[in-house]
């Protein structure tokens, strides 16, 4: 194999593996919630703060984020960002007090955050056309797969220590000189003497790029698509659990197909482009999703359950390529670092927003409106991409 085979491979190995950092910081410490009760003597309504501060945090610093990255350079802000995730994940093992532990995991909200943003970022910048979709299919199928397989991890951990889980954001230490060493800078920031001028002009700009439709259009999709797989996500086990009988454990086995099957078909989110186009693209990925939601609850046995997870699968496989490589064309060049960390802080809205929202419906109509209603909303994102989506 030739040497620039071998750290193309190399390179982008190392961005996959900085999205999938990216997703661990709640789906790590979800399962293992439980464990934190007893040793911080806190009750099952205050625990979920662990999560919900570090949602806040990078809903809050994601926007800052991306004006760093085109002002600074990705280089600076990547390793910054996995300094910081490494470095307060391992302090959270040493939190002596609830109250110290959701402040750690503030702080480390902001770097885990970033992650994402960093990789897709990059990727935007070293390559073109259909070899960055193919690269952008290769990053959604491995946060597809590590927001689902890294819950069951966490839930493992934490049945030895509830300590265990928090020290897997160690890892981003050990990443962060891989980073400095294999991914050379690829868009140098300003030099400081000149910041203030660049940060006026900088952030004229961004104020014109986000009156773009192209821009609004993928905010949206980010919002809806992250709002879709979170439905699937808080009401599946409860599905499997009531219904079946299904432990915790069984039925994140059976999510994590969703994952597997997602990461499968953005491999081929190329073919698919080439062959319908984007906006047929993304409509065809949406309908998919309904499908798959509208019919969870209707099968009479797991077999067909399975089937409608399959088909989850193939809906985010389809549209998640998609959307991630239009975040990175949408505005103007000099922004891309902003924008797609908007569109990053879009996703963790829509994430927060669907067990929230959808929990109404479910006190209403139980768990076959639920799905339905979710389905309706997915139906409704298609019939938008049809309508506005560029092709």
């Amino acid at each position: 194999m030739a040497k620039s085979q071998v750290v193309y491979r190399l390179r982008v190995g190392t961005l996959l593996l900085m999205g999938g950092f990216g997703v661990m910081g709640g789906g790590l410490l979800a399962p293992a919630l439980p464990a934190l009760l007893a040793p911080f003597e806190v009750d099952e309504g205050s625990v979920g703060l662990v999560l919900s501060v570090y949602t806040f945090a990078a809903a809050l610093t994601l926007p800052f984020t991306g004006l760093l990255l085109d002002l600074l350079g990705r280089k600076t802000v990547g390793i910054t960002c996995l300094l910081i995730d490494g470095l307060f994940g391992l302090l959270c093992t040493t939190a002596p007090s609830f109250t110290v532990l959701l402040v750690l995991r503030f702080v480390q909200g902001i770097g885990i955050a970033g992650l994402i943003p960093v990789a897709m970022t990059v990727v935007s910048d070293w390559y073109e056309g259909e070899q960055r979709l193919r690269i952008m299919g290769f990053l959604s199928g491995t946060i597809a797969v590590a927001a689902v397989v890294i819950p069951l991890v966490g839930g493992l951990l934490a049945e030895l220590d509830w300590r265990y889980p928090f020290a897997v954001y160690g890892f981003s230490l050990v990443l962060a000189p891989v980073f400095l060493v294999l991914i050379p800078e690829s868009a140098p920031g300003a030099q400081l003497t000149d910041m203030r001028s660049k940060t006026r002009t900088y952030l004229g700009r961004l104020r014109s790029a986000l009156g773009l439709r192209g821009v609004r259009e993928v905010f949206l999709h980010s919002f809806g698509i992250y709002f879709l797989l979170y439905a699937l996500v808080t009401f599946v086990p409860l599905f499997l659990a009531g219904v079946y009988g299904l432990g915790v454990g069984v039925a994140g086995v059976a999510i994590s197909l969703n994952g597997f099957v997602a990461a499968l078909v953005a491999a081929h989110a190329v073919a698919i482009n080439r062959r319908i186009g984007k906006r047929l693209t993304i409509s065809f990925g949406y309908l998919t999703i309904a499908v798959s939601l509208t019919t969870i609850p209707l099968w009479p046995g797991l077999p067909g359950v399975a089937v409608s997870l399959i088909l989850f699968g193939m809906g985010m496989g389809v549209v998640q390529p998609v959307i991630f490589n239009w975040a990175t064309t949408a505005g103007p060049p000099g922004l891309i670092g902003s924008i797609v960390a908007l569109f990053n802080t879009l996703k963790f809205i829509g994430m927060t927003a669907a067990p929230v929202a959808l929990r109404g419906v479910y006190g209403v109509g139980g768990l076959i409106l639920t799905f339905a209603a979710a389905g309706l909303i997915a139906v409704l994102w298609a019939l938008r991409a049809f309508a506005r989506a560029e092709s």
